[in-house]
């Protein structure tokens, strides 16, 4: 009997466990291995449930721009599969443009939270290169707020050295300046002592293709070996980028 006792206990212990939510820190663990393995189904099972927290009625700061982050890492997953994922995208971007207008309304001097906007309207531009006129311009302008805000904000500089990356140089793109913004997004994230963040790993990446992209072959495997001395299952730097520069340096 009590035998029996025991195990019925354990059984309604585990059930209670599985029950429960789970914390935000292990969502955004998901995502970082859902980033690390550009495994699409794993973000779209947190979209649901950064959505749940965003739309709960809270004056929480730092929940929802964690959650709201989790959505962003939805859209930018969209870009890395083999074709652009542009049903995925549509699916998601309206809610999430309805949830960061919001949250800029809530806190519109958060340098993190402009990022990211700035950074959901780069995937929006990446769709739909028409609407760039209008987008880079606002984009533009959130992260130069941010980084007055914050002069050491992370992903700010990411974003940042993004648009310098991929804009055209005679629009003001320089890629010179993108690896210098790169590399400060990387010594910021490394003073943030980052666990499991995949947006550091991200930048580690983008700063080795802008270095091969300006010949510089040798400081590009650096970064991308420091990247899997990090994450040795790094999938895009372990099957793609450190391969790819290897041929291009024979």
């Amino acid at each position: 009997m009590k035998r029996l006792f025991f195990t019925l206990s354990l059984l309604i212990c585990f059930q209670l466990l599985k029950a429960q939510p789970e914390s935000l820190s292990q969502l955004e663990e998901k995502a970082y291995y859902a980033y690390l393995n550009s495994n699409m189904s794993l973000w779209k099972m947190l979209a649901p449930k950064a959505d749940k927290l965003l739309d709960f009625p809270s004056d929480n700061q730092e929940e929802h721009i964690r959650a709201i982050k989790l959505k962003y890492g939805l859209l930018y997953a969209c870009l890395a599969s083999k074709e652009k994922d542009e049903a995925t995208f549509n699916e998601y971007i309206g809610k999430t443009s309805d949830q960061i207008s919001t949250l800029l309304k809530l806190y519109p001097n958060s340098p993190e939270l402009l990022s990211v906007s700035a950074a959901i309207m780069s995937v929006q531009m990446a769709f739909s290169p028409a609407k760039a006129i209008i987008l880079s311009s606002k984009s533009g302008k959130q992260i130069s707020k941010a980084l007055e805000i914050d002069s050491t904000c992370a992903l700010a500089w990411r974003q940042d050295a993004s648009s310098k990356y991929f804009t055209p140089k005679m629009w003001g793109g320089d890629v010179e300046l993108a690896v210098k913004e790169y590399e400060k997004a990387v010594r910021l994230f490394e003073a943030l002592n980052p666990a499991k963040e995949w947006m550091y790993l991200d930048a580690m990446a983008w700063l080795g293709i802008a270095y091969a992209q300006l010949g510089l072959n040798d400081k590009a495997k650096d970064i991308y070996e420091k990247a899997l001395l990090l994450e040795p299952d790094f999938w895009w730097v372990k099957r793609g980028l450190l391969p790819g520069l290897s041929k291009s340096s024979n």
